[in-house]
């Protein structure tokens, strides 16, 4: 499991949040980076992943028992169906649960990309990102299960900077997320970010610092 907290060192937080309050210091923008593990709970694929298996142990008993009979095929007893059935079950939920890469292979991209717009947009809102007084808030949004990042700018972020301004800074910080740096990765798109919006929107000194210059981190989810 890609644990966000795990991701992020308390060393790697205070990195994040020292090259946030450096960007602050060109920009009337306030940025916000989060990391989540995940943005769906998934229940249905863990349900799908448990049904998989349960059928597989299910043909896989009724082969064994029948690998001595030639032209029989043997039945098998209804109480042990049952606990095959129960038990792979159980087991296939609880595996999927444990292990992303297997539950992944039971989620759509389309569920995977709602999930993330969705929780995305209730840090956004949770956080104040979209309320503070000059609507300057950005919101880099990083969650590791689905592998996807989103940013989000208020109304005066969004006037100034172009929708090739922000496919950049995501660019730059999936090249480096992908390779397993998440703190890297924010880093490099802060920078990118600060050449954007130093220009875009350049330090003014008469915006208060209304949000809090820490990376956000949520396990398992926002």
């Amino acid at each position: 499991m890609a644990n966000a907290q795990k991701q992020l060192t308390s060393a790697d937080r205070v990195r994040v949040n020292k090259r946030i309050e450096s960007l602050e210091t060109r920009t009337d923008a306030e940025v916000v980076c989060a990391v989540a593990t995940e943005s769906g709970r998934y229940d249905r694929a863990e349900s799908i992943c448990g049904l998989t298996v349960s059928v597989l142990a299910f043909i896989s008993a009724q082969k064994i028992a029948s690998m001595d009979d030639w032209d029989i095929t043997v039945a098998l007893p209804v109480g042990l169906q049952v606990v095959l059935i129960v038990v792979g079950f159980v087991a296939g939920s609880l595996l999927a649960s444990y292990w992303h890469a297997l539950r992944r292979l039971f989620v759509s991209n389309s569920e995977m990309a709602t999930e993330v717009d969705r929780r995305m947009h209730q840090v956004f809102s949770q956080y104040g990102i979209g309320g503070t007084g000059h609507r300057g808030g950005l919101l880099i949004y990083v969650s590791l299960f689905e592998h996807r990042l989103e940013i989000r700018c208020d109304k005066a972020a969004a006037e100034k900077l172009t929708s090739e301004d922000l496919e950049e800074i995501r660019d730059v910080v999936l090249r480096v997320v992908r390779k397993g740096q998440v703190a890297d990765g924010l880093i490099a798109g802060l920078e990118k970010a600060e050449e954007r919006l130093a220009s875009a929107l350049p330090h003014t000194g008469q915006v208060t610092d209304t949000l809090k210059n820490e990376v956000l981190v949520f396990h398992p989810r926002p």
